[in-house]
């Protein structure tokens, strides 16, 4: 079998939560199925200067198309071409990232969530003409991967017909890369972000259901003689530019000795996130949705006590391993951050849990299953 993945995402400069999964997929799946050859393909944009997305392996083929990422990406849109398979050899195309590129070929759609249709006020206008797209990917694909049980309930919900086609695979944290820190490389990114003393950690790409005007407002209302600094690290999602429109005015509504405490180094290098996870107080993660909730895994896994949602699917993720709060409601959130910073008890607690809950998710098997599913789906039938 000859699988052409897309890769864009993982070759992206700034790399979220579903390039990560990308990524991992196109180191592993080689590895856990040695008899198949893979096909990474993305853009070469000389402009960008993009990097394979991973270094070859021996059944993994790395295949850039040479090209403007933006200018190829217009003519997606407006004319569905050039389909895949003028470019890349396969026998099944997988794509990880919601929507494939244009294909007339078989495929396997992975769908991480619907936010944008359970929050469409969330998602900017450019995100909901791609992902219009999604309707007929889903009615078409041989099978839909997602990461949780919330994800397929809302997926049965949005598509009743898929249902049948549908995988629930979670995602999972690479233990050898996200465990604490040396002392070094901690006081190395502080130094570089310009952190000091003690910090709450928020991580995540910037955008509106992500919740962080609450994670403000909430820091805002701990009391003086324990609020520490809170670092709200990751980058603008490219999705949703005018992210900031939305945070802008509640920082700039803080008092200045609050607002002081607060900051922004935008997007970090995976190296420097692990060092902020192991020094930080705890994450802070009160979205309003998730399918997954990738960041919650990675602190645990970091020893690092979670505060998060008690909603969509970060419940089934975090276990009983993470404070869990109601993202609308300020003042329980910002209770809860008051509690991790005081209570050594908790935070020890929470500590022990989340390092055995982390363990439970191995990459290895996210690759094995989806395999699974690949070899399936080569052998099967669209929903069409």
């Amino acid at each position: 079998m000859r699988v052409a993945i897309d890769a864009r995402a993982a070759a992206a400069a700034t790399r979220t939560g579903v390039g990560s999964y990308t990524r991992e997929l196109v180191r592993r799946l080689p590895v856990v199925d040695p008899h198949s050859t893979y096909v990474a393909w993305r853009f070469e944009d000389a402009a960008a200067g993009s990097e394979p997305a991973e270094p070859p392996a021996s059944n993994l083929i790395d295949r850039p198309t040479p090209a403007p990422a933006e200018w190829l990406k217009g003519l997606v849109l407006r004319l569905g071409v050039p389909r895949i398979e003028w470019l890349v050899r396969f026998d099944l195309l997988f794509a990880p990232n919601f929507v494939p590129p244009p294909t007339r070929r078989p495929f396997v759609v992975t769908v991480h969530d619907l936010a944008f249709r359970l929050f469409p006020e969330t998602a900017a206008p450019a995100t909901h003409r791609w992902l219009e797209r999604l309707d007929a990917a889903v009615r078409r694909a041989r099978a839909v991967i997602v990461p949780s049980e919330q994800t397929r309930r809302d997926l049965a919900q949005a598509y009743p017909g898929a249902d049948g086609r549908v995988t629930v695979i979670p995602l999972a944290v690479d233990a050898e890369v996200y465990r604490p820190s040396s002392p070094a490389a901690v006081a190395s990114a502080r130094a570089r972000l310009g952190i000091d003393g003690p910090y709450l950690l928020s991580l995540t790409g910037i955008e509106p259901r992500k919740n962080l005007e609450t994670t403000i407002r909430a820091f805002a209302a701990i009391p003086d003689d324990v609020r520490p600094r809170l670092v709200m690290a990751g980058p603008v999602a490219p999705w949703n530019p005018g992210a900031w429109d939305r945070i802008r005015p509640v920082l700039d509504g803080l008092p200045s000795d609050v607002r002081d405490r607060v900051v922004i180094p935008g997007f970090v290098s995976e190296t420097d996130k692990v060092a902020l996870l192991t020094d930080a107080a705890a994450l802070v993660y009160p979205s309003l949705y998730e399918g997954f909730g990738l960041p919650v895994l990675e602190a645990m896994a970091c020893g690092v006590p979670v505060l998060t949602s008690n909603v969509s699917a970060l419940p089934e993720t975090a276990g009983d391993a993470a404070l869990l709060v109601d993202p609308l409601d300020v003042g329980e959130v910002a209770h809860g951050m008051a509690r991790l910073l005081t209570d050594e008890t908790l935070r020890e607690r929470l500590r022990s849990a989340g390092r055995a809950r982390a363990r439970v998710f191995d990459w290895n098997d996210t690759a094995r299953r989806t395999a699974e599913v690949l070899h399936e789906a080569a052998g099967g039938r669209s929903g069409a």
